[in-house]
């Protein structure tokens, strides 16, 4: 059997990014995450991020947003537009953001920079926002964290709370990260999600350990903390495209959905028969004849200094 190479997320950040990248072009995540930000997540938590948002704007200061793992940025736009397309903020005044955004990927945080721009002509003097940007770990990024500095209002890892030691990562954010009052938001797989399915099967391809939202709930409740845990809501992904061996953007899929690079190069003719029979067992034909595997997310939101 020819050496399987390293996987994607540890050690090779470009083969991940063009594979997440076919991911996103053949589901309706984004869209999916931004639809839960607005109907579930922020209605749960707007009394309190508006009772921030006026405090600041009243003494003169930005709402603070800490982005983890933000990678390409699209979430972390979503959820800037949904706080600042909020119907409860404060009428005739622009709000001012700063949002610190942690990545370590530098192609990555180019093209958010890049996304960024756009945000300017969006709000439409509705919002003034400033970036940090952080080209480094979350990990070093702790680990250099500076006893004055600012704190924030809110904190979210969206799809990133994997990469982290979940209990470290959350108690940092809690008592020295957040201002006296904040809000961590955490989106993750759901425990039924197919690939979490596929990690249970498959263990040598993909680890059936890693962090989601269930730990993190954990954490919340052996801390004591305020939260509240939202279903969140289906994503469809076409993986059509996987079981041709010729199509470029399916054996991209198929490496993201594995985790390994170059999942057909790299493993023996049988290992890829049983995972490509797996994929088809998780999926059902659409009218259009398509294969359609359901992505769910769920999400998990930690409040502090919050009495409601």
């Amino acid at each position: 059997m020819p050496q399987r190479k390293s996987s994607i997320f540890s050690s090779n950040p470009e083969e991940n990014s063009h594979s997440f990248q076919s991911f996103l072009a053949l589901s309706n995540q984004e869209s999916t995450i931004l639809g839960c930000i607005k109907e579930h997540i922020f209605p749960l938590i707007d009394e309190g991020i508006c009772e921030i948002l006026n405090t600041r704007t009243s003494n003169g200061s930005p709402f603070r947003v800490l982005s983890v793992g933000s990678g390409e940025g699209q979430n972390d736009i979503n959820i800037l537009k949904a706080l600042i397309d909020n119907n409860r903020r404060v009428d005739g005044e622009a709000i001012a953001v700063m949002n610190r955004v942690i990545e370590p990927h530098l192609g990555r945080l180019d093209r958010f920079c890049s996304k960024a721009e756009n945000l300017y002509e969006h709000f439409e003097g509705r919002a003034t926002i400033d970036f940090e940007w952080i080209p480094t770990t979350f990990q070093e990024y702790t680990s250099q964290k500076k006893a004055h500095d600012v704190t924030f209002d809110l904190i979210h890892f969206t799809h990133s709370i994997y990469y982290v030691g979940v209990e470290e990562a959350l108690v940092h954010c809690y008592e020295k990260e957040l201002g006296k009052a904040g809000v961590i938001l955490s989106i993750a797989q759901a425990e039924d999600d197919p690939m979490l399915k596929f990690a249970r099967k498959f263990p040598e391809q993909r680890s059936p350990s890693f962090p989601r939202n269930k730990d993190v709930v954990s954490v919340a409740i052996k801390r004591g903390w305020k939260y509240f845990a939202c279903p969140g809501d289906s994503n469809s992904l076409d993986i059509t495209t996987i079981f041709d061996s010729s199509s470029r953007g399916g054996n991209f899929l198929l490496d993201f959905l594995t985790n390994r690079v170059q999942l057909r190069q790299n493993e023996g003719m049988e290992t890829v028969r049983k995972i490509l029979k797996f994929w088809k067992q998780q999926s059902y034909v659409n009218e259009d004849g398509r294969r359609i595997v359901d992505i769910r997310d769920h999400a998990v939101i930690i409040l502090k200094g919050f009495d409601h």
